[in-house]
């Protein structure tokens, strides 16, 4: 492992690695659970000890570097009232999300991460350093929003920022029987057409013990506490075993899951787009499936099956060929994230979570529908959250063919080659 404190050595470290036709990949936040960010019998170059950020109130606008988890960016925004898009969970390293896309709670109002992105510095395959922006190496720049982790490491991020307050909200626990209120309730969402707030339906067990099956509803209003009680009353007004909302400073919102991903063990997250009205009986079946699951096998009680209603206006906004991202349809997340301590369970649980995304993608999602897509969008799976590598057309849509004409520009080689590719199986003629 190369720990890096500079983008020269992160140069060097490339150009050592290239000479020597040692595997190559690197670390930023460390919070993947792919294995994109580790190198067995290769070298990691590890960016965690480059976390500096710095803010320009004036231009809104803020740099941090490619080591950096996104707390310590809404840390540094918040002194000034100013917030940009990030995650859900404060300790998510910063690369890995922009770099596939970024959804977070502020994607309702500001849209993804990358739709924020002004400029990136990086290091590419044969070692130099460039920016990349859209007066600069604007190919680049294309395929950094939304693929930037098969054309190099990014040491330096440059975001827009936007005037933030506090927010409102919460989770409120129920009990199973609930499942149908709350699934009502995520149609009524849908129909209204919220562009600013957010609300999730969670799966998951009880956060004193974590041994109780529950479904939770995670409440976000970007707005005032009385118009957020307002906004989600058919919710307030349900009987509840537990949970609390209240008015919260931004970064705090980001805290929210911190209980279910901090501590030691075996993580593994996947997702899948579902398509709305969403049928309560099929959710109740995949909040079934996912709890017996967890609740049979030992050390899974912090697992969460996460269905997103994070509007997607504007996401929409930017057209579909704007960026590498090829996720911009009108449709959400179901993400699953299963945590555990015993290394036996490593295939059950990758079958499982095969299997459940089946099901949603089969019951409610893109299962040969075309709808709510945009043009060339096959949107089935979020490329962030996938820990399997998908075919290029899955991950990057219709977008395949220029990633890799600039594949074989700029690293012909495919040294980096730990995240989803572009290079066809059949392919004999580039690298690893």
């Amino acid at each position: 492992m190369v720990r890096a404190t500079s983008p020269e050595e992160v140069s060097a470290a490339v150009r050592f690695a290239t000479a020597h036709s040692i595997p190559l990949t690197a670390r930023g936040g460390g919070h993947s659970t792919s294995g994109a960010s580790s190198c067995e019998g290769g070298m990691v170059v590890d960016l965690s000890r480059m976390r500096r950020v710095s803010v320009d109130a004036a231009a809104r606008t803020v740099t941090f570097e490619g080591g950096c988890v996104f707390g310590d960016v809404d840390s540094a925004l918040a002194v000034h009232g100013l917030a940009t898009v990030g995650g859900v969970y404060n300790q998510t390293g910063v690369a890995g999300l922009i770099l596939g896309g970024g959804h977070g709670f502020l994607t309702a109002r500001h849209g993804l991460s990358i739709d924020n992105l002004l400029s990136v510095q990086m290091v590419l395959a044969d070692g130099s350093t460039v920016e990349a922006s859209d007066a600069a190496n604007p190919d680049l720049f294309w395929a950094v929003r939304g693929a930037g982790a098969l054309f190099g490491i990014v040491t330096r991020f440059t975001s827009r920022a936007h005037p933030q307050g506090h927010v409102w909200g919460g989770a409120l626990v129920f009990t199973l029987d609930k499942v149908p209120q709350l699934v009502a309730f995520a149609n009524e969402f849908h129909s209204r057409g919220a562009t600013d707030h957010n609300y999730a339906l969670i799966f998951g067990c009880a956060p004193e013990e974590y041994t109780t099956p529950v479904a939770t509803a995670g409440l976000f209003y970007n707005g005032p506490a009385a118009e957020g009680e307002q906004f989600f009353a058919p919710l307030l007004a349900l009987d509840r075993v537990g949970g609390e909302t209240g008015v919260l400073p931004y970064p705090t919102a980001n805290t929210l899951f911190s209980p279910h991903f901090e501590g030691p063990g075996r993580r593994l997250m996947g997702s899948c787009s579902i398509l709305m009205p969403l049928d309560a009986a099929v959710m109740a079946e995949a909040g079934r499936r996912f709890l017996d699951f967890t609740t049979s096998r030992r050390g899974m009680g912090k697992s969460l099956l996460i269905v997103e209603f994070f509007p997607t206006a504007a996401i929409r906004a930017t057209p579909h060929d704007a960026t590498a991202f090829a996720n911009r349809g009108e449709h959400y997340l179901a993400i699953v994230v299963i945590t555990y301590d015993d290394a036996a369970y490593d295939d059950e649980v990758r079958v499982f979570k095969r299997e459940l995304a089946d099901y949603l993608i089969t019951a409610c999602g893109y299962h040969g529908k075309t709808r709510n897509a945009a043009a060339g969008d096959r949107a089935r799976f979020y490329v962030n959250l996938e820990h399997e590598g998908l075919s290029p057309e899955d991950a990057f849509g219709d977008h395949v063919d220029r990633l890799r004409e600039l594949k074989q520009r700029l690293d012909p080689n495919n040294v980096f080659h730990k995240w989803h590719s572009v290079i066809r199986k059949s392919d004999t003629s580039t690298g690893s």
